[in-house]
């Protein structure tokens, strides 16, 4: 494409723009990226098939990054690969953590909106944490992050329910063979609190008698940076870590 061609769709794109009245205009970095259109244009060696597809908010010092999510899930990943068990029953992890998973060990995805893909060693089913689809003491190895804080407060379309976390504790306890492994991840802090609609926030001591059945095997704070447990006590109002926790069925 000459530059002259360039300039033309250039001109016909920011007209469309206007009459649209696209807040792209007022974006304090849209007029770099017509700066930067046009120094690309100026190498003869520039594609001549042209589309505008600003992103404009990627020029950071900074890659993006949830640490929380970053750790708990390496963390997680380290363990059954540790551990290598004959299949994994995931509920509600993130998509891209489960496919990953899946790749290695056989996995199988419950989620109230089930993943939309194809993948060998994946099998995705529609279900929830307070209605698991297995019989009692059936499951070897089930693994949920960051998914039993959100239950019951209607944030992914749920029932309200005040006992929304309770009732998926005592299901997780429900099809856990003994023996088994379950590996979850929750907001702790030393007092419990409701962050409405988001997610409630746990005290070590509530969780583990919702798990009296189970004994801790290990577990991880994360703040996000890596912590210990005496870190907890310092947390200010609403503030929690990501508490990673590996138990087995007793």
């Amino acid at each position: 494409m000459l530059q002259s061609d360039m300039l033309n769709c250039l001109k016909g794109y920011v007209t469309n723009l206007k009459q649209t009245g696209s807040p792209l205009l007022s974006h304090p970095k849209f007029p770099q990226y017509i700066e930067d259109l046009k120094a690309y244009y100026r190498d003869g060696n520039a594609e001549s098939l042209l589309a505008f597809t600003p992103f404009l908010d990627e020029k950071t010092l900074e890659t993006p990054l949830d640490k929380h999510y970053f750790y708990q899930n390496t963390w997680a990943a380290r363990k059954i690969f540790e551990i290598r068990p004959k299949q994994v029953v995931d509920v509600g992890s993130t998509a891209l953590f489960v496919g990953i998973i899946s790749q290695c060990i056989p996995t199988v995805s419950i989620d109230v909106r089930p993943l939309p893909v194809s993948l060998p060693g994946l099998i995705c089913k529609r279900g929830t944490i307070t209605d698991l689809p297995f019989e009692d003491a059936a499951v070897e190895f089930l693994c949920s992050l960051c998914v039993i804080e959100h239950v019951g407060l209607g944030r992914y379309g749920d029932t309200i329910d005040t006992q929304g976390s309770i009732k998926a504790f005592n299901e997780v306890s429900r099809v856990i063979k003994t023996g088994g492994h379950f590996l979850f991840s929750v907001p702790l802090s030393h007092t419990s609190a409701l962050c409405f609609n988001a997610h409630r926030i746990f005290n070590k001591p509530q969780v583990l008698s919702l798990l009296a059945g189970f004994t801790l095997r290990e577990e991880q704070f994360f703040f996000p940076e890596s912590g210990n447990e005496k870190d907890v006590s310092g947390l200010q109002g609403i503030q929690s870590c990501i508490w990673c926790v590996h138990m087995i069925k007793n």
